[in-house]
């Protein structure tokens, strides 16, 4: 039977012990990361919020989010793609060859070393994190040695995370989308609990109270591991690893593993440099904002560009694995076009509302007008990247479904000179917002290269024409115009929550009515999908 998908048209299996793969399962998938990643990012403005109303934007909080830059970057290295990447076509090719028990034997071998190569990464980790911390003199390099210390009760939260990601490759795989999907907002539960927990201490905030709220990160991790079991033994999988040799599939599968890591690594380690180098060229605290921007960005990043790469790569998987390339460049061609008509929505609501969404968001307790101004300005600057980054995101699943992993990772990489360049150029001449538009640069220029290489992996045509392009930005330009209006006309009330709700609102109405208008194909297909149930 063939199904016609906003993705596709898609082959539906008729007698299959597991969730078939359809294009419309990939559509649902989308919707349900969408809204759990929702629920999640909620959270994550609560935690930020109660973060910096507790701490300020203070060394101590710098020290905590550059001791916490690691562990973050695996949790989105391994969270957002690249254990997916891997995992789910090699799994996809291993049941048409051999069957389930083969697929589970790979997936057990693969964790299997996965966690070996893990638990050899944190006891070196923590052997040089300990030996540095015992030359720093602690009244001497205050700033250094609280860092350090940090990052040697966070450091370890890379064994539940980078697992709790591989448990979600064969539930993705098979249309389960709904736990890999909650973890994140377990962590920011556990989080926000922390930190109201550790505000009874005496003398709150202080180191020890931070000390605390890392010990209890780390113990979230666990958490967030634990509550993947379920959804892996409903799909037939095995939850525990496996140690016996193999027959070569672990080594097939970490051959695509570790470039897929790479090319989504290389993107993280532009973030890390931004923070990084804010640090040393403009103050001690700059960093804060690098990191409270990003949260920021991840909110429709994640919504569309990330929920999409995620919900469609297991149809890119099958489709690939089976070769049916037609379906695979019209599955990829719409999802680019629907996700460019959203992200381009969001970032433009997002860049008209950036200083009233800080001022409800943060401006409480240590912070202040003067770090709204700061942040505003910052998040303007990666905002311009945001479109490029989720159009990325999604071409690079693409080429990893048809085994071409070693191409997005050189593109990724090379990029990376680009950006420090731009760092140390901007930086010291107009401050914080200069990292933002480093990044944005590189990110605007990574997707270039990526759509330049599509004919080599047998998808070229796969995007929107020029034409449809302009269509889609229609309705960004509406919402963005209408909720800058509102915005104008509230005057100081704009940056109340009733008034930063209602410009959202109005500037949603305007996306939607545009859309309606001007894609009225596109809006009668997604109010279709999103109102009828899954059959």
């Amino acid at each position: 039977m063939v199904e016609e998908t906003p993705f596709g048209k898609a082959v539906i299996e008729q007698n299959s012990s597991s969730r078939p793969v359809t294009g419309r399962v990939a559509f649902r998938g989308t919707l349900v990361t969408s809204a759990w990643t929702l629920c999640s990012r909620i959270l994550g403005f609560v935690r930020d919020a109660l973060m910096t109303a507790f701490y300020g934007v203070t060394p101590l909080t710098g020290a905590f989010f550059l001791a916490w830059l690691i562990p973050n970057l695996f949790r989105k290295l391994f969270g957002e793609g690249a254990v997916g990447a891997a995992m789910q076509p090699a799994l996809a090719r291993a049941e048409l060859e051999g069957g389930q028990r083969y697929a589970h034997q790979v997936f057990a071998r693969f964790q299997g070393f996965v966690l070996m190569l893990l638990l050899a990464l944190i006891f070196l980790a923590e052997v040089v994190l300990f030996l540095w911390l015992k030359q720093v003199d602690p009244e001497q390099q205050t700033d250094l040695h609280q860092t350090l210390t940090l990052a040697t009760i966070v450091f370890p939260y890379l064994l539940p995370i980078c697992m709790c990601a591989l448990a979600a490759a064969p539930q993705s795989l098979h249309g389960y989308f709904a736990l890999p999907a909650l973890s994140p907002a377990l962590l920011n539960v556990a989080w926000i609990s922390l930190l109201l927990g550790t505000s009874l201490l005496p003398g709150f905030p202080n180191r020890t109270s931070m000390h605390w709220l890392a010990a209890g990160i780390l113990f979230a991790g666990f958490l967030q591991w634990g509550s993947q079991a379920p959804g892996v033994k409903a799909v037939g999988f095995p939850m525990l690893p496996a140690f016996h040799p193999g027959d070569g599939s672990v080594r097939r599968t970490m051959k695509n593993f570790a470039p897929a890591l790479l090319g989504l690594a290389a993107v993280q380690i532009q973030l890390a440099v931004d923070s990084l180098l804010v640090r040393i060229l403009v103050d001690s605290s700059a960093n804060t904002y690098t990191f409270l921007a990003n949260r920021l960005l991840q909110l429709p990043l994640s919504l569309v560009g990330i929920a999409a790469a995620t919900g469609t790569l297991p149809l890119f998987a099958r489709l690939s694995a089976e070769n049916r390339l037609s379906e695979l460049r019209h599955a990829l061609k719409r999802t680019a076009a629907l996700s460019f008509l959203v992200i381009l929505s969001a970032t433009g609501g997002l860049f008209v509302l950036a200083t009233p969404v800080i001022e409800v968001l943060f401006e409480h307790g240590r912070f202040h007008a003067d770090d709204t101004a700061i942040l505003a300005a910052t998040l303007r600057a990666y905002l311009i990247g945001l479109p490029a980054a989720s159009l990325s995101a999604l071409l690079t699943r693409a080429r990893q479904s048809r085994q071409d992993f070693r191409g997005p990772a050189w593109i990724a990489v090379s990029l990376i000179p680009v950006n420090l360049g731009l760092d140390l150029l901007l930086l010291p001449w107009i401050g914080v917002a200069g990292a933002g538009f480093a990044t944005s640069t590189s990110l605007c220029l990574q997707c270039l290269w990526l759509v330049r290489g599509m004919g080599k992996v047998e998808l070229a045509g796969c995007l929107p024409e020029w034409r449809q392009i302009l269509r889609l930005a229609c309705p960004a330009a509406a919402a963005s115009a209408s909720a800058w209006i509102l915005a104008r006309l509230l005057g100081p009330n704009d940056g109340t929550l009733w008034g930063l709700a209602l410009s959202i609102a109005i500037g949603i109405a305007a996306a939607t009515v545009t859309t309606a208008k001007v894609l009225p194909q596109d809006f009668a297909q997604l109010k279709s999908l999103i109102t009828r149930k899954n059959k």
